[in-house]
């Protein structure tokens, strides 16, 4: 592209250019001057009358604007890819390693075992082959302690989940014992694998009250005592109290961490590592020029799942019901379910909404107790 150079001139110098055969390829006409495209020859002829017609260079066309700009920009664009090269070598770095087990002594282990192999903080990305060799020598190793391990990058963080190996038990049969009520409840199933059925299905128990026992009787004498062994299911009454806000705000941490690098040029941001759809951030600059308009930080994300609304008195009453369930299935076996529900009591005040809920519940009520010979 051949070069060429934009000039502003007044418009009273305009016919005299062509006296002295300076020709122009575009002219561009405003107020009291003109812009003037001219190629390289009549630019150069032009520039020996500059201050005959007090010509100003204002711009430039082709190669030789290209130039310009790098040569004015070089610093920058210099900066810019170093930058570029610092987030690559960034983006193949692990800032971060999260155990995900609640023993502290396995969390430990495991650390350890991965500090080894060259997995923890600001240490390479390992390869897919070289993770899955790791994961399995580390199995193999503590074949009698961890059950499962699995390693998966997010970002700049690895997240470990680990499984512990559980030995079990084994349960001494040979206690005698009998199968009772955990609570009053009317029951709904026996199973029985072991022992002798002494109450039927929708008869009413109260706590501590014999259903399976391990006396084996022949002619109204006792001839054995066995380990009782039977599952029961009843159904049990609860009264659950809640207090509801009318205006509701709540934010709830998920868990869900990232430690991601973050890129910042122009007021734009670029983060490496991914983001929550709404989360919590907190900012550690690493590099920042006062004169360039970047910044680089590592940032710590946590997620977040806010809920702000104003519900109607009909609508607090549900959510309060639904949260009087739940607190109520947290405190029961998984297996437990709710069979219904009555509305005991309601007090509306300013803000918040106040229920009492009866509760019909299927859950387990087996329980032991030994049988003293």
């Amino acid at each position: 592209m051949k070069n060429r150079y934009i000039v502003k001139i007044k418009k009273k110098y305009l016919s005299k250019l062509f006296g002295y055969t300076i020709y122009c390829i575009k002219i561009k006409n405003k107020k009291e001057v003109c812009y003037l495209t001219l190629d390289e020859e009549n630019y150069e002829k032009l520039m020996k009358f500059k201050n005959l017609f007090e010509v100003e260079l204002v711009g430039y066309q082709g190669r030789i604007k290209y130039q310009k700009d790098l040569k004015q920009y070089s610093v920058f664009l210099i900066f810019f890819v170093m930058s570029l090269i610092y987030l690559l070598f960034l983006s193949k770095v692990i800032f971060e390693i999260e155990i995900k087990t609640n023993n502290k002594e396995m969390k430990e282990l495991v650390l350890e075992e991965l500090e080894k192999r060259n997995i923890a903080p600001y240490k390479m990305v390992v390869s897919f082959s070289e993770k899955e060799k790791i994961k399995a020598d580390i199995l193999k190793k503590n074949k009698d302690k961890l059950e499962w391990l699995e390693i998966t990058r997010k970002g700049s963080k690895y997240i470990i989940n680990v499984e512990e190996r559980i030995k079990k038990e084994i349960e001494d049969t040979t206690v005698p014992q009998n199968i009772v009520a955990s609570k009053n409840a009317i029951i709904l199933s026996i199973e029985a694998k072991k022992g002798s059925i002494v109450k039927k299905l929708n008869d009413y128990v109260k706590k501590g009250e014999v259903i399976v026992t391990g006396e084996i009787t022949h002619k109204e004498e006792i001839v054995d005592l066995v380990h009782a062994d039977a599952t029961i299911y009843g159904e049990t009454w609860y009264t659950v109290h809640v207090s509801y806000p009318v205006a509701y705000y709540e934010k709830t941490y998920t868990g869900n961490e990232k430690t991601r690098l973050n890129f910042s040029f122009l007021q734009k941001n670029f983060s490496i590592g991914g983001t929550f759809k709404e989360e919590e951030v907190k900012e550690t600059p690493i590099v920042r020029n006062s004169l360039l308009p970047i910044k680089i930080s590592i940032q710590k994300a946590k997620e977040i799942i806010v809920i702000d609304d104003i519900y109607t008195v009909s609508e607090a009453y549900e959510k309060g019901v639904e949260l009087a369930k739940e607190e109520l299935l947290m405190q029961l076996g998984k297996d437990s379910r709710i069979l219904s529900q009555k509305k005991l009591k309601i007090i509306i005040n300013n803000s918040t909404i106040d229920i009492d809920v009866f509760f019909k519940v299927y859950e387990n009520i087996t329980a032991t107790k030994e049988i003293e010979e």
